[in-house]
């Protein structure tokens, strides 16, 4: 710049000049960002359509608009942030400038300088990275927890489809005699161990309740349960364990008998030790109440979410109307599809089939959300760990082109490689250490605000810290490593050659 200046160059050339590589260097960043939105924005659409209760498709193409936006952008900051090192630039004394080969030079004095400008920016990539990255950490540790979940019953070799012969022009009295036919059906499949079904699948985000009459309660403290109503070998077919008395039978169940299975919880929240078995209790509302005996009690059972806790669950015989079929196999439930739906078909190609799915994969479309923030999260984490990498790595690079001719003495006065590489790496773990102290309190801070989508973790897990601490401290070392590798290369007689 001092030569440029010398030859004539005015203050506004040397603006201009460095503008423009600003300018420059912002517009090829945009149009990397924009090759990587494509395929971000079809990875996030194939996602969604993929995840949810229906096909859906999503056109997720960034438009004109968008791209007119996003160059808006990179132009913005291709100024604003070119407009300081531009000013400083043309700012420069020729005489010195044109000097700063000499012991005098302000570079020296500049090297002592530890936290400038650069050197606060790397501080704050670091610090952003530490937040992103330790809340990307709590919400994966919350995916992990949530699929780690016990829900009371066999989650494996299961396969749910639902049917509403109401759609096909069935009458209710002929609903019954349909089940049974196919149920018998499905029975004899090969790789079908058994079959159920219900009026709502476990673990689908659907849940039926009602009010609850037991027989020796006033019934103004007359609570809601959650109620399901399962056809024949429901509790066998999703290996819910029989704890007292007996499960439906397919007697009893075409007998209409008003009776019930119950699940622990409901023991313990309202019998209170009592023997459950016999105890009667009614259902419903004051017009259209159902008095029911209970025949069994079955273990607990999550029914329409991980998340909640275990609730007081009665289970009663399915009369008619919609039904979800579940499907216990000797192999995997996807390759039954096809000989599923051909034996539905074998009975009236009319019925509609919807919500083919398996118990696992109607367990991840429940974890949706969880599963897209958990990605994002770590998405963006790890591109901004990247940036502070970067940024870092520059930074380090750009201090031993500047100090070449100090390395040069400090090596000609004796200094080893150790020690000049030590002088290069503490600058960069000095960075790294003071964005990481900054990161941490404010993630400890942050974190509270979204502990309601946390599970089974504290918003500050000193485990989930300390990994990404360390983490960010190994990956950090390595982008000072080759820097300060360089360092040691330096020639010193090379270096004070340019006295």
């Amino acid at each position: 710049m001092a030569v440029r200046l010398a030859l004539g160059a005015g203050r506004k050339r040397i603006v201009r000049q460095l503008l423009t590589e600003s300018v420059l260097l912002s517009g090829a960043g945009a149009a990397l960002g924009i090759l990587f939105a494509y395929w971000a924005a079809d990875a996030l659409a194939s996602f969604i359509s993929n995840n949810a209760d229906s096909p859906i498709v999503i056109n997720a193409q960034p438009d004109a608009m968008v791209l007119v936006f996003t160059a808006a952008v990179a132009l913005l900051t291709g100024i604003l942030f070119g407009l300081a090192p531009a000013f400083h630039g043309s700012r420069i004394n020729v005489a010195p400038a044109l000097k700063e080969n000499a012991a005098t030079s302000k570079a020296g004095n500049a090297a002592g300088r530890r936290f400038g400008l650069g050197s606060s920016l790397v501080v704050a990539q670091v610090a952003l990275s530490i937040i992103v990255l330790i809340s990307a950490g709590l919400l994966a540790r919350t995916l992990g927890n949530l699929r780690s979940v016990d829900p009371g019953f066999d989650t494996h070799n299961i396969l749910l489809f639902g049917l509403n012969p109401k759609q096909a022009g069935y009458k209710p009295d002929k609903i019954q005699t349909l089940y049974a036919e196919l149920h018998k059906r499905l029975a004899s499949i090969p790789g079908v161990i058994s079959s159920s079904s219900s009026t709502l699948p476990f673990l689908s985000s659907g849940v039926w309740t009602q009010r609850l009459y037991i027989e020796w309660q006033s019934e103004k403290s007359a609570p809601e349960v959650d109620m399901l109503a399962v056809g024949p070998d429901f509790f066998q077919t999703m290996r819910l364990p029989l704890i007292a008395g007996g499960t439906f039978s397919a007697s009893n169940l075409q007998s209409g008998q008003n009776i019930a299975i119950v699940n622990q919880h409901f023991v313990q929240r309202f019998l209170q030790g009592r023997n459950p078995i016999g105890v009667h209790f009614a259902t419903g509302g004051d017009e259209n109440q159902v008095q029911r005996e209970i025949i069994g009690v079955v273990a607990d059972a999550k029914y329409d979410d991980l998340r909640k806790p275990v609730e007081a669950t009665v289970f009663i015989p399915f009369q008619e109307g919609e039904a979800y079929f579940a499907l216990r196999t000797s192999t995997k439930p996807e390759a039954l599809i096809p000989t599923v739906r051909r034996a539905v078909a074998g009975i009236d190609d009319n019925l509609p089939l919807f919500g083919v799915r398996t118990q696992t994969e109607a367990i991840d479309l429940l974890l949706f959300n969880e599963r897209l923030v958990a990605r994002l999260s770590s998405l963006f984490g790890v591109l901004a760990f990247t940036l502070a990498c970067m940024g870092l790595y520059g930074l380090l690079s750009y201090e031993v082109a500047r100090r070449k001719r100090e390395i040069g003495i400090r090596t000609a006065l004796g200094a080893q490689r150790r020690d000049v590489f030590r002088l290069v790496l503490g600058q960069g773990v000095i960075l790294v250490a003071s964005g990481e102290a900054i990161g941490v309190a404010v993630a400890a801070g942050v974190t509270r605000y979204f502990g309601s989508l946390l599970y089974g973790v504290r918003p500050t897990d000193p485990a989930i810290f300390v990994l990404i601490s360390l983490a960010i401290v190994f990956v950090a070392l390595l982008a000072c490593y080759i820097p300060s590798r360089r360092a040691t290369r330096v020639d010193a007689m090379v270096a004070l050659r340019y006295e």
